[in-house]
């Protein structure tokens, strides 16, 4: 007789104000088994996730089923049902230390109850490096990289999984989009991890945009599409175009628009950008040109999005934009929006939004103005105003109203991109703007990019999304070290030549 699936879910089914985001799903993971879950922004992973988690309860008549165990609704999340979360925000506390929030939920006291630190450090460390992270245990949070406290909050599943493993026969780690901040080498590392934790009978339930991601790693595949799952297939045998369209019931064709290089002089230069890592940048941008920065993280490129937008101050550094000299020492997020320059941040939840605040509130702030008479805001034309702007950047649902945080994070990127691109922007700066943003959505917002370059003005874009850089943009600045090591643009930049760059060493430019 064949062993119960480690995770076995039927007839699941979720219901928030009438109006249904899952149906009748169905699904199941064996044992060693990395099963992988997609779908666009909205399609309902999130939910599905947060109703294993215990933070949703399923509808009536679904039935959720752990190592041949029927799990009650109300026991869902507790830790002794088999399950380890590892979450999009990552739900770390930063005002702790390292260790304790790895070890959080597993101290060893000694006599007197009184915690064994050293016991702890050496377990914290074990885990670390199961993450290939090498840092001081004793470490506060919020002194880490992005990259580092993803590291953190996996050793923290690791940690949760092998205190189950006793009861659970190897127990079910999921991981809901745990490479979004990872470097590619991070992400190879973590690979290796889950492919050892599988072969060893633990089973894994991985939910990622990244279908280069899912095709290498996982056995199966899953396809949710409007709260339906639509099939779950080998990834041996399907290909990622395969994938795409089971997600959209459609095939997706031109996921890149065409990008028209610019042949105008500079219209923008940055000279001697020196604060933190980056040590005197300099560059420039042509009008209707969309620039790319990367690197390695801790490289540098992720700072110059919030250097020249006031977001915070370097120590040097000057902006020429048309024929006015900025100094960038003295630049604030108030002074870069009154001279036309914007900025979305790669943190939508605690610098890009105000999650609990409506739609329309998050959308028509910086021009809120617009909508004021004697002080006063006039609500309907504001309304109005929002409601029209939503629908054209396909926000959904359209309904300015809505709660922020309620929304998916391909629709809060949209929305996000609206509130900034009704300003018109001179210069429209971003960071990893696709980050946890679905396949469709992605494809909408190329597009809104590339219409801002064709009426002349100008984009940066600083990303580790390689392909997205190659196929959207002129140049690509690569960063080492707070300098810009190579610079690749025509014929040079590829894939290829531009993973070459940012891991390799060689020639300032190609």
């Amino acid at each position: 007789m064949a062993p119960a699936p480690a995770l076995e879910i039927t007839h699941l089914s979720k219901t928030f104000a009438g109006i249904t985001v899952l149906k009748d799903v169905a699904i199941d993971i064996q044992h060693g088994e990395i099963h992988g879950l997609i779908g666009q922004n909205g399609s309902g992973k999130s939910t599905l996730i947060k109703i294993l988690a215990g933070y949703h309860e399923p509808d009536a008549g679904s039935t959720i089923i752990v190592d041949g165990k029927t799990i009650a609704s109300d026991n869902l999340g507790k830790n002794d049902v088999g399950i380890a979360f590892i979450h999009q925000d990552l739900a770390l506390i930063d005002s702790l230390s390292v260790l304790e929030n790895v070890r959080i939920q597993h101290f060893v006291t000694g006599p007197a109850g009184q915690i064994r630190w050293k016991h702890e450090a050496a377990e914290t460390s074990k885990y670390l490096n199961r993450v290939g992270l090498n840092i001081d245990p004793r470490t506060k949070v919020r002194m880490l990289s992005v990259t580092d406290r993803a590291l953190v909050a996996i050793a923290r599943g690791l940690a949760t999984l092998d205190v189950m493993q006793a009861d659970h026969d190897g127990g079910l780690l999921v991981l809901d989009e745990p490479t979004a901040y990872l470097p590619r080498d991070g992400v190879e590392r973590l690979f290796t991890s889950l492919r050892g934790l599988a072969s060893n009978g633990t089973s894994i339930l991985f939910v990622s945009h990244r279908l280069d991601e899912i095709t290498s790693l996982c056995d199966r595949v899953s396809v949710l599409r409007d709260g339906v799952m639509v099939e779950t297939v080998q990834t041996a045998t399907s290909t990622e175009g395969q994938l795409i369209e089971a997600m959209l019931g459609q095939p997706l064709e031109n996921m890149y628009p065409d990008i028209v290089e610019s042949d105008e002089e500079a219209h923008l230069k940055v000279t001697n950008l020196v604060g933190g890592v980056l040590g005197g940048v300099s560059f420039d941008i042509g009008k209707g040109e969309i620039l790319g920065v990367t690197g390695l993280p801790g490289m540098g490129f992720e700072d110059i999005p919030y250097a020249i937008t006031g977001a915070y101050r370097p120590s040097a550094g000057t902006m020429v934009i048309g024929d006015q000299t900025l100094d960038l020492t003295r630049m604030n997020p108030g002074k870069a929006i009154s001279e036309g320059i914007y900025l979305l941040p790669a943190d939508r939840k605690s610098q890009s939004a105000a999650i609990t605040m409506s739609v329309k509130e998050n959308v028509s702030l910086p021009f809120l103005k617009r909508f004021t008479r004697s002080g006063i805001t006039r609500g309907k034309l504001e309304a109005g105003q929002m409601k029209k702007l939503i629908e054209a950047y396909s926000v959904r649902p359209a309904i300015p109203d809505r709660i922020m945080g309620t929304l998916s994070g391909g629709n809060q990127q949209k929305a996000l991109l609206a509130k900034w691109l009704q300003g018109e922007p001179k210069l429209l700066v971003l960071h990893e703007p696709t980050q946890g943003v679905d396949i469709g959505s992605k494809k909408e917002i190329f597009a809104q990019l590339a219409q801002v370059a064709d009426r002349g003005d100008m984009v940066l874009v600083a990303s580790v999304e390689y392909e997205d850089l190659v196929n959207m943009c002129s140049r690509v600045l690569v960063l080492r070290k707070g300098q810009v090591d190579r610079v690749l643009s025509g014929a040079s930049l590829t894939v290829d030549r531009l993973i070459e760059a940012v891991y390799g060493s060689g020639a300032k430019s190609a």
